[in-house]
């Protein structure tokens, strides 16, 4: 959540913990209703109460970021849970399954990535091109070295965002996730083309998705070698209509309309532990 960061130390003995990114569950799980009604009242009491305990626990416990949402369609419960330590991920996956209502649970749908710095980010340098070729900039001059220096620091505060995120908080109840991957079919090779252009199309990507600051939230992460899409994209929003338009006029973007491909989408609305019961109707 907002409000907590997860550790940065260096890894202890024994866990797989990194500085260079840390992984991203997404887990869609559907109820089996049948198997639910067959436990008593108590039974499902005891069960809901466990269950709410073990999210009440996780959502507060230092650094592990988790979110849980109320899933539309696809699935019922939804869980997104980033933590420095693949081993923290993993264990999460086995305390689910352990709990009562998680031997009632089946998984619809699971996605796991990395956090990352894009390589198409703006470097210090391409803003210095700018201010000498467009803004006419003396680089020996004081504004240019002070522009830099602005410049430098804002994009280290932002690769670090990417690479060790904070999951906006309760403001952003809606929440959408869909993979994707870049084409790599005949003239539409995404891996064919030049790091130069590739870097041009993805500049104009981040331009457009920039006029919905505000609006909507975003998480990229990189699945590649680690699940069936290259990236896992996740969307904090307010409203099904800033979901709705942002995938819709990002389509039109010049790297998405040639070669974008985009799998399934997952929506959801995001619940605290102890509503756990009325939200699901368990």
């Amino acid at each position: 959540m907002a409000e907590k960061s997860g550790t940065r130390s260096p890894a202890e003995a024994g866990n797989l913990a990194g500085e260079e990114g840390w992984p991203v569950l997404h887990l869609y799980q559907r109820i089996d209703r049948t198997r639910w009604r067959r436990l008593d009242d108590g039974e499902r009491a005891a069960a809901v109460k466990e269950f709410s305990e073990l999210l009440a626990r996780c959502v507060g416990e230092e650094g592990l970021q988790l979110v849980p949402t109320a899933v539309i369609g696809k699935a019922d419960l939804g869980i997104m849970a980033i933590h420095p330590d693949l081993k923290r991920i993993q264990r999460l996956t086995q305390e689910i399954a352990a709990t009562a209502l998680g031997a009632c649970l089946e998984t619809t749908y699971s996605f796991l990535s990395l956090s990352e710095k894009s390589e198409y980010i703006s470097t210090s340098g391409d803003h210095a091109r700018k201010l000498i070729d467009e803004d006419g900039l003396d680089p020996e001059s004081p504004e240019f070295r002070q522009q830099v220096a602005v410049m430098t620091k804002r994009m280290a505060a932002y690769a670090d965002m990417r690479v060790h995120p904070e999951l906006p908080g309760a403001e952003y109840p809606v929440l959408c996730f869909y993979p994707m991957s870049k084409k790599r079919d005949g003239d539409r090779n995404w891996y064919a083309l030049s790091f130069s252009e590739r870097k041009r199309l993805m500049g104009s990507h981040a331009t457009a998705g920039r006029a919905f600051a505000g609006r909507v939230t975003q998480l990229i992460t990189s699945s590649t070698g680690l699940d069936d899409w290259e990236w896992g994209v996740t969307l904090f929003t307010r409203d099904l209509k800033s979901i709705r338009d942002i995938v819709y006029e990002m389509r039109y973007d010049e790297g998405s309309a040639l070669y974008g491909l985009f799998g399934p989408f997952y929506v959801g609305v995001r619940f605290a532990p102890g509503d756990l019961r009325d939200t699901l109707q368990l």
